[in-house]
């Protein structure tokens, strides 16, 4: 007898240092460090102590890495999956179990105690997207191959997705922090990448998707990260026509990270201001001079793009069926990469090459010449086709800014609609108009191929023949 509890003793000790041997074996590496970072677990100190943590240290399940004020952690799985720590933040390693000969069965499990995170997934989250969790203390994030970022605080979760797409749940009965993989139910969401810019926000029994505004959600990389782990990856996933056409919705203008959601029909009292036409409203945007050369450049505009080169820049239309008066409709978005589309207007959508916003001049002041557009009135029954009669757009890369001008019609609305714009120009090629009030114009674009094509959408409230205020919205294409 007693010879057996012996055994039993030994076996129980063996048993225990095998699985602390496993669980301290490095399932990643620190690739960037920067600030009051520390770890705590199997791979710092004993004891209530913490190790700091730098560049080549690895981490083990059970590890918890902790960030100080402004203080920045790059890890690298053995996956090849990349976890960024942002300031002020823990996140302990709960699962890590990978082989690359099975990485059906792998096994991935994070907690985000508090603070912000972001993950792009490895072989592991790919291969078994049914065995990803992320929890914090009050969500369960699941992932369908994906590049996200997490924050929270006690009793509030928000998630962003970069590409791919998350199954978000809030914890509770039928999802457990013990459960791997994406919680189901009614309560379970799934926040796609595809839904433009959206986060999830997750509270104790709810799930709410809200616009992502400036400032509402802290996601920005250190000064001093690699340009590799800044940008990530590029894996957005294309999506079917039905998909596409639940995402676009007509009036809602996009443009890098930019979404404006126009103004619609409405028959309401309005002040006169807001129901004077576009030309007015817009007018006083330019100075006299500015808006007498814009004037001359649009008489001189007769055969848009007839002498420029070919673009690579292409139209493509959400919907299945063209709006109607549309004669000559956009081919129909089969099978989008979101990762090249450069603006939206909600009815169609221009896209290019992947890299056709990598580079953007910083010197030179140039004419570009209107390719094509195309445009649309908000109506009761939804958008109807309108036309661009011309327009002109002047861009400073030096000075960084722009001006513009287009003609515009609709046989719901009396004589020309003008639309008249400027506005700063980013370093990144983004240009936005700058607006006073409810009666200006909303344009934003973006200049492509090394300053050669730019594109932007753009919407004006206009008054109908019946009276009502609306909006006149579009897209346009220009080359030099």
């Amino acid at each position: 007898m007693k010879r057996f509890t012996v055994f039993k003793l030994l076996t129980a000790l063996l048993l225990a240092l095998s699985a602390s041997l496993i669980h301290a074996r490095p399932v990643g590496e620190v690739l960037f460090a920067v600030g009051d970072a520390q770890l705590s677990g199997p791979g710092g100190s004993q004891g209530q102590h913490a190790s700091v943590l730098q560049r080549g240290k690895t981490v083990a399940v059970g590890d918890v890495i902790e960030t100080g004020a402004g203080a920045h952690v790059h890890i690298r799985f053995i996956d090849g999956a990349l976890v960024s720590v942002r300031p002020n933040s823990r996140l302990s390693i709960e699962q890590y179990q990978f082989d690359a000969e099975q990485a059906q069965r792998s096994q991935v499990k994070f907690q985000l105690l508090e603070g912000t995170a972001r993950s792009i997934t490895g072989k592991a989250g790919e291969s078994a997207k049914d065995r990803f969790r992320l929890n914090t203390p009050v969500a369960a994030v699941g992932v369908r191959g994906t590049d996200f970022v997490a924050t929270t605080s006690p009793s509030q979760t928000a998630v962003v997705v970069n590409t791919g797409a998350v199954v978000v749940s809030p914890l509770g009965p039928g999802c457990s922090a013990e459960m791997l993989g994406p919680c189901g139910g009614s309560a379970a969401k799934l926040l796609s990448a595809e839904m433009g810019r959206v986060l999830a926000q997750i509270e104790a029994g709810s799930v709410r998707f809200l616009p992502l505004r400036p400032g509402r959600f802290e996601q920005s990389p250190h000064a001093a990260e690699p340009a590799s782990l800044v940008q990530g990856p590029s894996r957005r996933e294309p999506v079917d026509a039905a998909l596409a056409a639940q995402i676009a919705t007509p009036g809602v203008l996009t443009a890098g990270d930019v979404t404006i959601q126009v103004a619609g029909l409405s028959t309401g009292t309005q002040s006169s201001a807001a129901q004077a036409n576009a030309s007015a409203a817009a007018g006083t945007l330019l100075g006299d001079q500015r808006s007498q050369g814009v004037s001359d450049a649009l008489t001189k505009v007769v055969n848009p793009g007839a002498s420029l080169p070919p673009s690579s820049l292409q139209w493509g239309r959400w919907a299945a069926s063209p709006i109607p008066g549309e004669t000559h409709p956009a081919p129909i978005i089969e099978r989008a990469d979101y990762t090249r589309m450069l603006v939206s207007d909600g009815v169609n959508a221009i896209f290019g090459p992947a890299d056709a916003r990598s580079v953007v001049p910083k010197e030179g002041q140039f004419q570009f010449v209107l390719r094509d557009a195309r445009a649309a009135l908000m109506t009761e029954s939804g958008p109807s086709a309108g036309r661009i009669h011309g327009g002109s757009l002047g861009i400073d890369f030096a000075e960084g800014s722009f001006h513009t001008a287009l003609r515009g019609s609709h046989d719901a609305v009396d004589g020309t609609i003008l639309i008249t714009a400027q506005g700063p120009l980013r370093a990144d090629g983004l240009f936005r108009a700058v607006s006073s009030g409810a009666e200006d114009p909303q344009l934003v674009g973006v200049v492509a191929n090394a300053g050669k094509e730019a594109v932007y959408v753009f919407s004006t409230p206009v008054k109908t023949r019946s009276g009502s205020s609306s909006s006149f919205f579009g897209l346009t294409r220009w080359g030099r």
